[in-house]
């Protein structure tokens, strides 16, 4: 059977603003984004191994300094922090002025000495950068060949004013490291 025709409702006319309600009250939904997890899951994954890489150092302070922690909350002096940073460069230094001041000082094995020599100015240097950290009952080994003393000394200052940054803490530094050699 025909169904019953009623009133016919002519289609809009584009452009008039006759509409019907139906389109009207229709969400308006954006098409989706390619990126929409993608910025929470580097968000994610950008946390997870932030965390985890925090979780894998000590603050500065709690790292041992001859062979215990400065105490917690009390960060080691710019002075110390500066010779620590700057300790290969001063050794490498010294390295290359020792065979002249061992030929100078008359020391026949001078392969045996150079060596020995770095070892006790790496000493000086470790003593210097814990300047401020008492150490019970510690007493710094002497210089293996004392008629260089004075040259290796010297020689060690001079390349740690060569090598040492013009910063405040310069002078400090400079200080801490001629008290370790004099209190060997």
């Amino acid at each position: 059977m025909p169904e019953p025709v009623g009133k016919a409702v002519p289609p809009p006319v584009p452009g008039t603003g006759a509409h019907r309600a139906a389109d009207r009250t229709a969400p308006q939904v954006a098409p989706p984004m390619v990126f929409d997890g993608a910025a929470e899951l580097v968000g994610r994954t950008f946390a997870t191994a932030l965390q985890e890489g925090l979780g894998r150092v000590s603050p500065p302070w709690m790292n041992a300094v001859h062979g215990g922690p400065v105490r917690p909350g009390r960060p080691p002096a710019p002075s110390a922090v500066l010779l620590r940073d700057h300790r290969e460069e001063i050794l490498t230094r010294l390295a290359g002025a020792l065979p002249a001041a061992v030929r100078a000082a008359g020391q026949v094995d001078a392969e045996r000495a150079i060596p020995a020599l770095l070892a006790w100015a790496r000493a000086r240097l470790l003593a210097a950068t814990a300047a401020g950290l008492p150490r019970a009952g510690a007493r710094n080994a002497p210089l293996p060949f004392p008629r260089l003393e004075l040259a290796v000394a010297t020689l060690l200052l001079e390349s740690a004013a060569g090598v040492l940054p013009d910063l405040p803490a310069r002078d400090r530094a400079l200080r801490d490291l001629g008290h370790a050699v004099r209190n060997r």
